[in-house]
């Protein structure tokens, strides 16, 4: 299992890991389909990541009636645009019109903060690029530090894009084969309000394994890093979203959190679209267990050609669109 930046400290530490989760899920998670990101504005943020990454997107308008039934937002409308980013991993930039939105901006030690990571040649090029796109420098002194990493020490920074979202630079040698361009990797972290809360949903519920340290550490680079005081103590969980995006969850303890959650209509809203199975016997146990159910009614939505779909909404503010995608008929034997 790969372990991403802010969890390699405590990876190395020894410690005791977080007890799983008790119950069984009844679904699994197949596979990551993209994250997601609403914007306030698609043209603005597409040439921000074309003028900072070099990463091209296209904007669409999608047209399905079902949109206001999956997002709970009567008479809403979606322009998006579907970014292939280095790896294989996609990430969805949705413009919601038609209704009323509310922007938000969390701090990252907020639950429910999401973060795009990537791994680069030189992150220099990339800080300079979005500098002059404007970009919010959210690392204490707004240069790279030096962080731990698995392959030792490396520079990173985090900055914000147009809608407040987190994107972490790492400066890292690439693996064999891996992606031309100066991005070669990419991976997902997010913040969590508890430990045992999100590996229950996650593991308990949908089937992910996540491991991690039960007990709270503090690195005064990690914390600078992220542009929290340095006395700050953190815990993490990590593992693999299927088929290979490495994701982690950190809690932050020993300062001021507010759990950040947006509809999924709202600007600087971050979410998943995931494929599971049995997304019925899914959802049934969310909802026992208290989930919120976002979609209208917390009902299941068909959503057109063989796919239902709902977003629920996890321990940490964040929201989830779990999906299922119905099996092709079988042809009849000759």
């Amino acid at each position: 299992m790969k372990k991403l930046t802010l969890c390699i400290a405590l990876a190395a530490s020894g410690f005791a890991v977080v007890a799983p989760a008790q119950q069984t899920p009844v679904g699994q998670t197949k596979s990551l389909s993209h994250a997601i990101h609403a914007v306030d504005d698609l043209d603005t943020t597409l040439a921000f990541y074309r003028d900072v990454f070099g990463i091209e997107g296209k904007a669409q308008e999608f047209a399905n009636p079902a949109v206001p039934l999956l997002t709970n937002a009567p008479g809403v409308t979606l322009r998006l645009s579907m970014v292939g980013l280095p790896g294989g991993t996609r990430f969805e930039l949705t413009h919601f019109k038609g209704v009323e939105r509310q922007p938000g901006e969390a701090k990252y030690t907020d639950p429910g903060a999401a973060s795009l990571v990537l791994y680069v040649r030189d992150i220099d090029v990339l800080l300079a690029a979005a500098k002059k796109a404007s970009a919010t420098i959210v690392t204490t002194g707004g240069a790279p530090i030096e962080i731990p990493t698995a392959k030792g020490r490396a520079r990173s920074i985090v900055f914000r894009d147009p809608d407040g979202f987190f994107l972490q630079l790492v400066e890292q040698a690439p693996a064999a084969g891996a992606p031309e361009g100066n991005v070669h990797r990419v991976s997902l972290a997010f913040t969590m309000e508890d430990a045992g809360a999100t590996k229950s949903f996650y593991t308990g519920m949908m089937g992910i394994e996540l491991a991690g340290s039960s007990t709270f550490t503090k690195d005064a680079a990690l914390a600078k890093l992220v542009g929290a005081p340095a006395d700050v103590e953190f815990r993490q969980l990590a593992g693999t979203l299927p088929p290979s995006t490495a994701v982690e969850f950190t809690e932050f303890r020993g300062v001021p959190r507010s759990k950040f959650h947006l509809r999924v209509r709202d600007p600087g809203a971050p979410a998943m679209a995931v494929q599971v199975t049995n997304i019925e016997g899914m959802v049934a146990q969310m909802k026992a267990a208290g989930v919120n159910l976002i979609s209208t009614n917390g009902e299941l939505v068909d959503f057109g050609n063989g796919v239902h779909n709902i977003f629920v909404e996890d321990p940490n503010g964040m929201n989830i669109e779990l999906f299922e995608r119905a099996a092709a008929p079988q042809a009849p034997p000759r």
